[in-house]
């Protein structure tokens, strides 16, 4: 490990949870490392950039090379819950299980929308938040298909945000339907040279894309988009619904005022 004088802190931290982490990592996933971790903690992106590579986003907390290099960003490490060291560690150990699926002459990866969602489901949270949600966008029609989203990643922050979300939602998705023995033979396949899609049909017994489907459909309201908004910000709606209520009552009184002046009048 190498790290700045200013952060034993946090080395001390990694070097004593890091080993249990992988070992409970590998044990849900079935894969077993073969290589040991070289770590990095760096002060910034530029020096991030030197450990990982140019195509390094400047919002990314920390990276995990497929060579078993762990690079951590101290200037972003700590700095919000969703953010700490323990839950960015938790993350980035299973790319770094993950890495050990390269068996095969060509280096091989799983779809990054899947295992960007296995490690969101074992960190908890997402290292960026969503600023709006799956079926909202789904009810708007916007929602990506699994081959668009891998795109997201690379577009902005925002972008990365929804294809993590997305990722989440899918493992969680394929956890509940098929559990976590499925999900061992998935990647047991993946590792011996099947396709994703291969894998997941062996695994599963479904197709990739009727699970697709199923899954679009499971994030989908059922209402109208203008419907599902207000309900999904009812209190919001309730409170114009009284707004409405007072100015309609208030231009009642005031056209009704002037109808009765003229009824006295004539009496």
């Amino acid at each position: 490990m190498v790290f700045p004088p200013h952060a034993r802190r946090q080395a001390e931290r990694i070097v004593e949870t890091f080993p249990r982490r992988r070992a409970r990592v590998a044990a849900w996933l079935g894969v077993q490392p073969l290589r040991h971790p070289r770590i990095y903690l760096v002060d910034n992106h530029e020096q991030m950039q030197s450990r990982g590579g140019t195509g390094v986003p400047e919002w990314a907390v920390a990276i995990a090379r497929r060579d078993g290099v762990l690079v951590f960003r101290l200037d972003r490490v700590d700095r919000t819950p969703n953010q700490s060291l323990d839950l960015v560690l938790k993350h980035e150990v299973v790319h770094f299980v993950l890495a050990d699926l390269d068996r095969q002459p060509r280096p091989r990866r799983l779809p990054r929308w899947f295992e960007e969602g296995l490690c969101v489901r074992h960190a908890g949270v997402a290292y960026v938040e969503v600023d709006t949600t799956l079926e909202r966008m789904a009810a708007a029609g916007h929602l990506p298909t699994f081959a668009a989203v891998e795109e997201l990643f690379y577009v902005n922050q925002r972008g990365a945000a929804v294809a993590y979300k997305l990722g989440e939602t899918v493992v969680a998705e394929f956890l509940r339907r098929f559990g976590d023995d499925a999900l061992r033979q998935l990647l047991r396949a993946f590792a011996g040279g099947k396709s994703f899609a291969a894998a997941f049909e062996e695994a599963t017994g479904t197709r990739l894309d009727d699970f697709e489907e199923r899954w679009r459909e499971s994030v989908t309201p059922a209402l109208p988009l203008l419907l599902f908004v207000m309900l999904e910000n009812i209190e919001l709606t309730l409170l114009c619904f009284g707004a409405l209520l007072v100015v309609g009552g208030y231009i009642r009184v005031r056209l009704r005022r002037p109808r009765e002046l003229e009824q006295l009048d004539n009496s």
